[in-house]
C-alpha cells in the first residue's frame, strides 16, 4: 500500500530494523500522528475551489502540503500537450480528493493495527515476567516427604531449603518413590530441585551444584548401599 508519501511495506520493512519495541512504538506512533494530521487536513473544507491550489502561488491556510501537490499531480498527469487545455473540473477532484483520503485512513487504520500489536505482546511478556516474580517463599514446618509434597502441590510456592543439599536429594528421591515416579530419570530429579527450592536466601540451586552433590551421593551412598534407609523413611 503506498499513498502519498507512505509506503506500507517500507514501514513494517522499517521495523525489522529496531531493536526493542519501545523504538518500534516510537517509531510507528510518529508516522500515526503524520497520517491524523493529513486526514484531518483532507476532510477539512477548503476556502477556495481545490484547482486554486495547483498554483504556486497559492497555499492551503491548513499548510498541507500532501494535499497541495495531490491536487498539482492531477494538472500535471491530464496532458503532455501543452496546447491542450482539458484540466479536471471540481467535482473530479474533490473525487480524487475522497479516494486519497480512504487511502489515508486505510494506512492508518494497518498501522494502528500495528501498534496494538506490539503492546498486546509487551503485555503479555509483562505478564509473564510478572507472574514469574509473584512467588510465595515457605520455610517448611516438618520436612517429611508427604508434607513437602503437599506444600508444593500449591501454585507458585518455592520451599526455602536451609539443611543440606544432600538431604535434600534424598527427600526428593523418597518423594517420587511415594508418588510413583521411581522411574525418574537422574536429571528430573534435579530440574524438580531447582525449579521447587531454593537456599536461605531465597536464590534458585545451581544445576550444576545440585548434580555434583547427586553424582557424589552415587558414588559414596547409594551404589555402595551404605543408605539403605534413608533418614525421611525413619
Amino acid at each position: 500500500m503506498i499513498v502519498g508519501n507512505f509506503n506500507y511495506h517500507q514501514i513494517l520493512f522499517a521495523l525489522e530494523t529496531f531493536i526493542n519495541d519501545a523504538e518500534k512504538l516510537g517509531y510507528l506512533e510518529k508516522i500515526a500522528s503524520e497520517l491524523n494530521r493529513i486526514i484531518t487536513c483532507f476532510e477539512s473544507p477548503q476556502a477556495l475551489p481545490l484547482k486554486m491550489y495547483a498554483s504556486n502561488n497559492i497555499n492551503l491556510v491548513s499548510g498541507c502540503n500532501e494535499l497541495k501537490e495531490l491536487i498539482k499531480q492531477q494538472f500535471d498527469l491530464v496532458t503532455t500537450n501543452p496546447y491542450d487545455k482539458r484540466y479536471p473540473g471540481e467535482g473530479q477532484l474533490r473525487g480524487i480528493v475522497r479516494l486519497e483520503l480512504t487511502n489515508y485512513k486505510k494506512l492508518l487504520t494497518a498501522v494502528e493495527d500495528e501498534i496494538n500489536n506490539i503492546g498486546l505482546e509487551t503485555k503479555k511478556i509483562y505478564i509473564k515476567q510478572n507472574n514469574k516474580e509473584v512467588c510465595n517463599y515457605v520455610v517448611p514446618e516438618k520436612l517429611t516427604p508427604n508434607y513437602i509434597s503437599g506444600i508444593l502441590k500449591t501454585e507458585n510456592v518455592k520451599i526455602i531449603w536451609n539443611n543440606s543439599l544432600g538431604e535434600l536429594i534424598d527427600l526428593v528421591k523418597v518423594i517420587s518413590v511415594l508418588e510413583q515416579n521411581n522411574e525418574t530419570e537422574e536429571r528430573d530429579i534435579i530440574t524438580y530441585i531447582c525449579d521447587n527450592f531454593v537456599n536461605s536466601k531465597q536464590e534458585r540451586f545451581s544445576s550444576i551444584q545440585v548434580e555434583k552433590v547427586h553424582k557424589m551421593l552415587q558414588n559414596t551412598f547409594w551404589l555402595n548401599s551404605k543408605s539403605a534407609s534413608p533418614k525421611f523413611y525413619q
